[in-house]
């Protein structure tokens, strides 16, 4: 696994119910050339780049359930190996 990865969120203008301009997140995606042709359709187009740690799932929040699950996988891998 990498140390790092480049993670690029997708950005557009819009306009709100109000008529102000506002940017909104539109998508994420690992590729540079998907958000340089998200950027190249138009100047009302961009993106944000940020570089995250490869293991960012481990240190990601996660609820109560997927950790439950996580435990319950965890202990039936240990009775599998115990028998």
């Amino acid at each position: 696994m990498d140390d790092y990865c480049h993670v690029f969120v997708l950005r557009s203008l819009a306009l709100d119910k109000n008529g102000d301009v506002k940017v909104r997140n539109v998508a994420v995606t690992f590729d540079l050339f998907e958000a340089e042709d998200h950027r190249n359709r138009g100047v009302e187009h961009e993106y944000d780049v940020f570089v995250v740690p490869g293991d960012w799932r481990e240190d990601a929040d996660q609820s109560n359930l997927v950790k439950a699950l996580r435990d319950l996988r965890g202990m039936a891998r240990e009775r599998q190996e115990e028998q």
